[in-house]
C-alpha cells in the first residue's frame, strides 16, 4: 500500500477534526498522525481492532479510554482486504469531554463510519487509477517491444523486396545473355508486374508477342510428368502437341514455374526460333534458380508488406494508447493530421510529400511513449527538469521509426516540429527555411490545437484567441507564411476545428 499521496491530507483532517489517523497494514502500521508512537497500550488496541477489521471485512469500533472510541473501517485493493484505516483520540489531547465530542462510541459511530468509508475509498480509487496506468505502461512497453522485433525483421528483408523494375532488369538480361528471341515473366494474379522483353527483327506487333506469350502459357500440359520439378521444355515446337498451331514458324521454349512453398506465382520464359541449339541442362538449373529466387522474393514481399502495415498500425495504437492515458490530449494526434493536411491541400503538395506528411503529422508525438505519466498528466506548469524531458520527445519519436525504412522520409518532420523560426526551439536550433517545410506545417497545426484545447494546467482557448496568439507568433515560433495558410483553411473548413475545441459564439 502505498501511503505518501495521503499523508497531507491525513494530517490536515487530524488537525481540523481531533483525531489521530493510522493506516495499517496485516502486520504492521504504515502510517500515522499521532504524536506519541511509543504509546504501547494504544498501540496495541490499535494493531487488536485492525485485526477484527480485517477478519470481520466491515467497520467496527471499540471503547477506548472511556468514555471514548476507536473507529476503522477496511481497506480493499480489488476484492482483497489488504488493511485498515483507523481513528481515536490521541492521547496527547488533553481537552474536556463534551457532547458532541466525535469520539464518543454510540452518539457518533454512523458519522464516523461513512467519514472514513469515504477516505478509504478515496485511497482505494487512487490505488486502482494507478494500477491502471501501470497496466497501460505494461501493455505500451510489450507493444514497444513488438515494434522493435517487426521493424528488425522488415530492415532485413528489405533488400529482397520485389518490383516490376526488378523483374524488368531481368527478363533484359536473360534476352541478351541466353541469345533468345522473346523472354518473358507472367504472373497471372499480379499482372501489373508482367514483363515481356523481345528481339525486334522477330516480332513485329505488340498484340502478337503478348497474345504468343499467354497462349504458350496456356498450353502448357497440366499432367507433363516434368511439371513435377516446375519447368517444361519443348525443343521443336512442330514435333510438341499444342504448341504447333501457336506461330507459323518452329520455336523452341522454355517455362520454369515461380513457386515458393505451396505458392505458385507465374512462369518465368524463353523462346528461340534458332532450332540449331537446345536449351541446356545448365541454362535450366539457371532459370530454375532465377524462378525460385524470384519466388521467394515476391513471397519476402507479400510478408515485408503485411508487416509493413503491422508496425503501421502497432505505431498507430502506440500513439492512441498514450493519448488514452491523457484526456486532455485525446485526438490530438487526429487533428494535427488534419489540419496538415489541409494546408497541404492549399500548398497544392504533390502526393508523395502527402504521404510523407501524412504518417509524419500522426507520429509526431510518438516519443511519448518514453514521458513519464506523472509529467505528462500534471496538473500545473511544468518546471525546468519536466520541461526538458519533454523536449527529448521529438528524438526519442526519431529513436523509434528510425529502423522502419517506410518511414523514413517523415523523419524530418517528426524530429523536427518543435523547431521555432527565429531559431530558438528544439532540437538542434534550425532556423527559417533550414527546417523542413512538413516540419513547419506541423509546428503550426500543432500549436494551434495545443492552444484551443483543454490541458491538465489550464483551459483550451477559442478558436479566434488561438489565431491572435499564433499570428502574433509567426516570425519567431512560427513560419509566417504558413500562418496564413493556416488561416485560409480555417476560413474555409472549419468542420475539424468545431470538434473538441472552445468556438467562439458568432
Amino acid at each position: 500500500m502505498e501511503v505518501d499521496f495521503f499523508k497531507e491530507l491525513f494530517c490536515s483532517l487530524s488537525q481540523v477534526t481531533r483525531l489521530a489517523f493510522e493506516v495499517r497494514d496485516e502486520e504492521r502500521s504504515l502510517f500515522s498522525t499521532a504524536a506519541d508512537r511509543t504509546d504501547m497500550p494504544t498501540s496495541n488496541r490499535v494493531k487488536e481492532l485492525s485485526d477484527q477489521i480485517i477478519r470481520r471485512a466491515a467497520f467496527q469500533h471499540a471503547s477506548f479510554q472511556e468514555p471514548y472510541a476507536m473507529f476503522g473501517v477496511p481497506i480493499k485493493y480489488g476484492e482483497e482486504i489488504i488493511g485498515s484505516l483507523i481513528a481515536h483520540r490521541p492521547n496527547s489531547d488533553k481537552r474536556p469531554v463534551t457532547k458532541d465530542d466525535p469520539f464518543r462510541t454510540k452518539p457518533h459511530a454512523k458519522e464516523m463510519e461513512t467519514l472514513l468509508t469515504n477516505l478509504a475509498a478515496l485511497m482505494e480509487d487512487k490505488w486502482a487509477s494507478q494500477k491502471e496506468v501501470q497496466d497501460i505502461t505494461d501493455e505500451l512497453t510489450q507493444s514497444f517491444e513488438d515494434l522493435n522485433l517487426y521493424s528488425r525483421i522488415a530492415t532485413q528483408i528489405k533488400a529482397l523486396r520485389f518490383s516490376n523494375v526488378m523483374l524488368r532488369n531481368l527478363t533484359e538480361e536473360l534476352l541478351e545473355t541466353m541469345r533468345t528471341d522473346l523472354a518473358f515473366a507472367i504472373l497471372p494474379d499480379r499482372q501489373e508486374y508482367n514483363s515481356l522483353v523481345y528481339n525486334k527483327d522477330v516480332f513485329e506487333s505488340v498484340a502478337e508477342r503478348h497474345v504468343f506469350a499467354e497462349n504458350l502459357i496456356k498450353a502448357i500440359p497440366e499432367k507433363d510428368i516434368s511439371l513435377k520439378n516446375d519447368y517444361l521444355i519443348v525443343n521443336d515446337s512442330k514435333a510438341t502437341e499444342g504448341f504447333g498451331t501457336l506461330h507459323p514458324n518452329p520455336y523452341r521454349y522454355l517455362a520454369v514455374r515461380m513457386r515458393h512453398n505451396d505458392n505458385v506465382y507465374g512462369w518465368l520464359g524463353l523462346v528461340s526460333f534458332n532450332l540449331k541449339e537446345i536449351f541446356r541442362r545448365s541454362e535450366l538449373r539457371l532459370m530454375s534458380s532465377m524462378a525460385e529466387q524470384l519466388a521467394v522474393a515476391m513471397a519476402n514481399t507479400d510478408l515485408y508488406h503485411d508487416l509493413e502495415q503491422f508496425v503501421i498500425n502497432v505505431v498507430k495504437s502506440l500513439v492512441y494508447a498514450i493519448e488514452a492515458k491523457d484526456v486532455y490530449t485525446r485526438g490530438h494526434s487526429e487533428r494535427v493530421n488534419r489540419y496538415s493536411m489541409l494546408m497541404a491541400d492549399l500548398l497544392q503538395l504533390n502526393e508523395d510529400q502527402k504521404s510523407i506528411l501524412y504518417w509524419a503529422s500522426i507520429l509526431h508525438d510518438v516519443g511519448k511513449i518514453g514521458i513519464p505519466e506523472a509529467i505528462l498528466n500534471k496538473p500545473r506548469p511544468l518546471n525546468d527538469d519536466e520541461y526538458g524531458i519533454i523536449k527529448g520527445h521529438p528524438e526519442k519519436g526519431y529513436d523509434i521509426l528510425k529502423p522502419l525504412e517506410q518511414l523514413a522520409s517523415s523523419l524530418p518532420g517528426i524530429l523536427h516540429h518543435h523547431e521555432c523560426y527565429d531559431g530558438g526551439g528544439y532540437p538542434h536550433g534550425l532556423k527559417g527555411k533550414e527546417i523542413p517545410l512538413l516540419a513547419r506545417i506541423i509546428a503550426v497545426a500543432d500549436t494551434f490545437d495545443a492552444i484551443t484545447t483543454d490541458r491538465a494546467y489550464r483551459q483550451g482557448k477559442a478558436v479566434k484567441e488561438a489565431l491572435a496568439i499564433i499570428e502574433k507568433a509567426a516570425g519567431t515560433q512560427l513560419d509566417p507564411h504558413l500562418v496564413e495558410v493556416f488561416k485560409e483553411i480555417l476560413n474555409e473548413d472549419l468542420g475539424p476545428v468545431q470538434k473538441g475545441m472552445r468556438v467562439l459564439a458568432a
